[in-house]
C-alpha cells in the first residue's frame, strides 16, 4: 500500500512538472515574440549619395504606441571594411516633427527636413564620411 502511494505522488509531482515547464516555454516564447515585434526595425529604404556613401532609413515601434520612429545612419560601403554611423532619429508623436526627407547638398554634408519645414543639416567627414553631429527630435 505504501510503495502505490509514492508511485502515485511521482506520477503527480512529473505531471506537475512537465505543466510547470511547459507554462514557462509558453510564457517564454511569447515574450519574445513581444520583444521582437517592439525592437524590431524595417527597412524602408536608402538614398545614394557620392560613392561609396549611402544613407540607409528604418522605421520601428515607439514603445507600446502608435507612434513611429525613423532611423537615419550613413554607410560607407567599403566591402569588408564597410562602416555605418547614426545620422538622425525623428519620432512622429509630435506631427511637426515627423521626418519628411533627406537629401545630399554636397560631397560631405547631408540635410534632414520634418514635416513643419525645420531643416537639420549635418556635416560628415570627408575621410573617412562619420557625420560630425547628429539630428535627434523626440527619440
Amino acid at each position: 500500500m505504501a510503495l502505490a502511494a509514492v508511485g502515485l505522488r511521482w506520477m503527480w509531482l512529473r505531471v506537475v512538472i512537465v505543466l510547470l515547464a511547459g507554462l514557462g516555454a509558453s510564457v517564454a516564447l511569447f515574450g519574445g515574440l513581444l520583444a521582437i515585434g517592439f525592437s524590431s526595425a524595417e527597412e524602408v529604404g536608402f538614398v545614394d549619395g557620392p560613392p561609396p556613401y549611402r544613407i540607409r532609413l528604418q522605421r520601428s515601434m515607439a514603445g507600446l504606441g502608435p507612434d513611429m520612429v525613423i532611423s537615419l545612419s550613413v554607410r560607407n560601403d567599403g566591402g569588408l571594411l564597410s562602416r555605418e554611423w547614426d545620422l538622425g532619429c525623428f519620432n512622429d508623436d509630435v506631427p511637426d516633427d515627423t521626418f519628411d526627407s533627406v537629401k545630399w547638398t554636397g560631397p560631405s554634408s547631408v540635410e534632414i527636413r520634418v514635416a513643419d519645414g525645420r531643416t537639420f543639416p549635418v556635416a560628415l567627414d570627408p575621410d573617412s564620411g562619420r557625420p560630425q553631429t547628429t539630428a535627434t527630435l523626440n527619440c
